[in-house]
């Protein structure tokens, strides 16, 4: 950028806006809550980082207090440095089955990477992504997740984001044990075309369960729930 069209771009009293996350989906969520919603509750499953390719930080800067979850225990250090009034789980999150049966699981990744964003608990997916580092890090399910911290915000969870590298569409198979809907979903759906994406399970697992496919944005699904509790 050149510096004198920096100068012009503030001496008209433009009004700059900023987003942080990877494709815009923060973009799309001020569209859907507005700048005057301040006391929303979100929970970012997934979180990486309070800043970069964050989904949530818009919503955190604007008011919003929430539960940030990630399997990088230097993630969560970061994010209780900077974010200290939201709660901050440093657990990888699996499906309901799998988190019955243990408490923990390898998480696999590349030691070149101060945070990995292609971090996964998913072995195969990992072969394919060359993993060079495995670690043993606790995990629980999304379904105990939203049980257990719902109730801070009155059973109202605003925002859910969903961003787990091999775990996303099997993490909301739980959705009918859940005590709340999320008023807004994010979460990753991988597909050449819409037309595989509309088909996937997870998107009609969440129609199913009252929900509408609103915005696609690169990996990055949106979905709404129709009739609001």
């Amino acid at each position: 950028m050149k510096l004198s069209n920096i100068i012009k771009l503030f001496s008209r009293h433009t009004s700059i806006r900023c987003h942080f996350s990877q494709y815009g989906e923060d973009v799309i969520l001020h569209k859907l809550f507005g700048s005057k919603f301040s006391d929303g509750f979100y929970i970012d499953v997934g979180a990486h980082h309070p800043f970069r390719q964050s989904n949530t930080a818009y919503l955190w800067l604007m008011g919003w207090k929430g539960v940030n979850v990630d399997a990088s225990k230097k993630a969560i250090a970061i994010f209780n440095s900077v974010r200290p009034r939201d709660i901050n789980l440093w657990s990888a999150v699996v499906d309901d089955e799998t988190s019955a049966r243990q408490s923990e699981i390898v998480l696999y990744s590349n030691l070149d990477r101060d945070l990995d964003l292609g971090a996964t608990c998913n072995s195969e997916l990992a072969k394919d992504r060359q993993a060079t580092r495995s670690e043993v890090v606790p995990c629980t399910s999304l379904t105990e997740i939203i049980n257990r911290y719902a109730s801070i915000n009155n059973n109202r969870i605003d925002f859910l984001n969903i961003d787990i590298e091999g775990f996303d569409q099997t993490a909301i198979a739980g959705i009918e044990k859940w005590v709340t809907k999320p008023r807004v979903i994010c979460i990753e759906i991988f597909g050449e075309n819409l037309r595989s994406v509309v088909s996937s399970p997870a998107c009609l697992l969440l129609e199913n369960n009252g929900y509408a496919l609103i915005e696609r944005v690169g990996c990055s699904a949106m979905f709404k729930l129709l009739n609001e509790q």
